[in-house]
């Protein structure tokens, strides 16, 4: 949803290797401006598997958060689990969405998680947020509150709905 993934087994291990997806740009500087929180939460089971380090991603999110807020977005916290499995973190797990809350004294039941897999989902269902799906895999579904095709349509409802906090899974 921010950005292009990698194919299956392989990862975007650097920043030469990062690629905004389009209208991702624009969906986080509407988020932006209607100014809740927008915090990503972030599988990278990379880390775990020796493919990239935790200085590698930190080397990606440092520079795609210079390159939201050159856009005119924002993004104010970014939280990953670097493990394979086992861990609470690992969504759809919640450890990453409570360790926010508590960072960042956010109600998640008055937040919103976008996200286009199926563990993004159900992690929002755990945390009573809306659900906001954005189409792009071929997965089974569990209920979500709304579908979107793309980052914009998404944070676009979410604003028409009230928002107050929001979290892009990625």
């Amino acid at each position: 949803m921010i950005n292009r993934k990698a194919p299956e087994g392989d990862y975007v291990s650097s920043w030469a290797r990062f690629e905004f997806l389009p209208g991702a740009l624009e969906g986080l500087r509407l988020l932006a401006e209607a100014g809740p929180p927008v915090v990503v939460a972030t599988n990278q089971r990379g880390i775990a598997r020796g493919r990239m380090s935790e200085a590698d991603l930190t080397d990606i999110h440092e520079r795609m958060r210079a390159a939201v807020a050159e856009a005119g977005g924002r993004i104010d916290a970014i939280y990953h689990c670097p493990h394979e499995g086992g861990c609470d973190c690992r969504k759809p797990g919640t450890g990453l969405f409570e360790r926010a809350a508590r960072d960042l004294d956010l109600d998640l039941r008055a937040a919103a998680v976008i996200g286009d897999r199926a563990s993004d989902m159900e992690a929002a269902t755990a945390i009573g947020a809306l659900r906001v799906l954005v189409r792009g895999h071929d997965e089974p579904m569990p209920p979500v509150d709304h579908v979107a095709d793309d980052l914009p349509a998404a944070a676009t409802w979410l604003l028409d709905q009230g928002l107050r906090a929001s979290a892009i899974s990625e």
